[in-house]
């Protein structure tokens, strides 16, 4: 509805006055919104696929010549009024025009052509309002759609919306096209309030003025066409990069670009080769801005690149100094809470279990809450003989060591070389481990057990351990437990104490299974059962 009204209304004016009736100044000033209207609805899309240098150019050069007469021939107004108009509008005309030479950030230059030129509009708007041949639809149309979208743009700083209000006021900006149709068509009319007639020498005028501020743009170019530029990837340049404190911005930049065009381990290029300088150091400015590792990470994949965070961090120290810093800081700070949780975490498991035999001090012992994976179960080896593969391993990879499917099998234990494999009841939780370690065979103690197995064990280097949390992969003991090797290198007995323990409904998370080991020098290799599975 909006886009028949507006056609509507460029489309209804009135026919052109016969040759000579309008002063030439007026004459020429109808031609231009003319063209501007053409030019907004159909001809700068059609260029801009030809050229986008040509649009730029053309749609300014009409937009500077229309603003130099609309301006001359506003009735009602003073001469310093026309002369502050003008200003703004060859100002930011002359702004856009020599924003591609001038070292100025691109957000300044645009914000300087964007307010010069809604000024320069104002000012055209208001003396509209004074000359008597505008209606008051033509100048509220003008009004609207200048400064609509300006303040709703303003009040939605920060935030993007895409709702019906903000589409209905962007939609608010194309009248602008309806507002210089109607100026046009309402300049076909002398009124009262006619400016003078020209003296002849605006044309020439007019177009020196066109020449000196919007020729420089057809042959320069906007500067997203003509100042991009694509650096080489260049392996050699990594050997002549220097540590980013003490160097200048532009070197900074030059060692980012090198880093940033250059393989990294997943053999990939860290951004992609047809992306321009421009536009690898603007997402290098956003990456700086993120607060961590895998904010970057998914950036730098929207961007197309790869890099894992170590070649990142490095690349980006060039642009934003300190990063690595910030990064290990942070690295840090998150692993220090993380050792605080587990402290606390095998802390209160390890509160949780006793002693089980109190009244018998052995030479050696420990306490501790044995976390358990899936499947469950445990190893006793020595940890420091390789000489048969790995003892530790109790899953079927090593076939001179204890395997912990033979101890299934078995229901219990299964022993041989220098480790043995013991299954738990349970899996996935923790249970209570005390070890105990005597220079002779102990005390046998079976009241209170379920299972009490013993078998022969050996020790290469000297040392016999239960592996700790989480050195054993996803299971250990929570706590510290000695080494079971009391006597240094030879044969042990090793006597192991099992039990399943009470749920308690006070202490859902209490161990329900129990082991006790009791390990002493001793040559059988013979395995003992003094009390089976009931």
């Amino acid at each position: 509805m909006l886009n028949a009204w507006a056609l509507w209304q460029i489309l209804r004016g009135p026919a052109s006055p016969r040759a000579g009736a309008l002063p030439r100044d007026v004459a020429w000033l109808r031609r231009l919104l003319y063209a501007d209207v053409a030019g907004d609805l159909l001809l700068w899309e059609i260029l801009d696929d030809v050229s986008g240098v040509a649009e730029y150019a053309a749609s300014w050069a009409v937009w500077t010549a229309t603003m130099f007469l609309l301006v001359r021939a506003l009735a009602g107004v003073s001469a310093r009024f026309r002369i502050i108009a003008l200003g703004l509008g060859l100002t930011g005309v002359l702004a856009s025009a020599l924003r591609p030479f001038a070292e100025v950030p691109l957000l300044t230059a645009s914000l300087l052509v964007a307010m010069a030129t809604l000024g320069c509009k104002a000012m055209i708007m208001a003396g509209q309002g004074r000359d008597g041949r505008f209606s008051a639809v033509t100048v509220a149309i003008g009004w609207t759609a200048l400064l609509v979208p300006q303040i709703y743009s303003l009040l939605q700083v920060g935030r993007v919306t895409f709702d019906g209000l903000s589409l209905a006021v962007h939609a608010l900006d194309g009248l602008i096209v309806v507002w210089a149709a109607r100026t046009a068509h309402e300049l076909a009319a002398p009124g009262p309030g006619i400016a003078a007639p020209g003296t002849g020498r605006t044309p020439r005028l007019l177009a020196a003025v066109v020449v000196v501020l919007v020729l420089p743009m057809a042959v320069v170019g906007a500067e997203g066409d003509a100042r991009l530029t694509y650096t080489a990837a260049d392996e050699g340049c990594r050997d002549r990069l220097r540590p980013a404190t003490g160097l200048g911005p532009e070197e900074r930049r030059r060692s980012f670009l090198c880093l940033a065009r250059g393989e990294t381990f997943a053999a990939g290029t860290m951004f992609p080769e047809d992306l321009a300088d421009q536009r690898i150091l603007a997402y290098g400015a956003q990456l700086c801005a993120l607060p961590g590792d895998r904010e970057r990470h998914a950036l730098l994949e929207r961007a197309g690149g790869t890099a894992d965070a170590i070649e990142l961090a490095a690349a980006l120290e060039y642009l934003c100094p300190g990063i690595v810093a910030r990064q290990n800081a942070d690295a840090d700070r998150r692993q220090a809470e993380r050792d605080r949780q587990e402290a606390a975490w095998k802390a209160e498991a390890n509160a949780r279990c006793a002693d089980p035999w109190p009244g018998v001090r052995a030479r050696r012992q420990g306490t501790a809450a044995y976390m358990l994976f899936e499947g469950g179960g445990y190893a006793v080896f020595d940890d420091r003989d390789h000489s048969a593969g790995d003892p530790g391993d109790i899953y079927g990879g090593d076939i001179y060591g204890g395997d912990i499917f033979d101890a299934i099998e078995d229901g219990f234990i299964d022993a041989a070389g220098s480790s043995a494999a013991i299954v738990t009841y349970e899996e996935n939780t923790a249970m209570c481990l005390t070890v105990k370690v005597f220079d002779s065979a102990p005390p046998l103690r079976l009241t209170g057990w379920d299972q009490v197995v013993e078998v022969g064990i050996a020790s290469r280097s000297g040392r016999l351990v239960v592996p700790t949390y989480p050195e054993g992969g996803d299971s250990g003991a929570a706590g510290p437990l000695p080494d079971l090797a009391v006597a240094g290198p030879g044969h042990y007995r090793l006597r192991v104490h099992a039990r399943t323990m009470p749920w308690d409904e006070n202490d859902p998370d209490a161990p329900l299974e129990e082991h006790l080991l009791v390990v002493y020098p001793g040559r059988s290799t013979d395995k003992v059962v003094y009390r089976p599975p009931g």
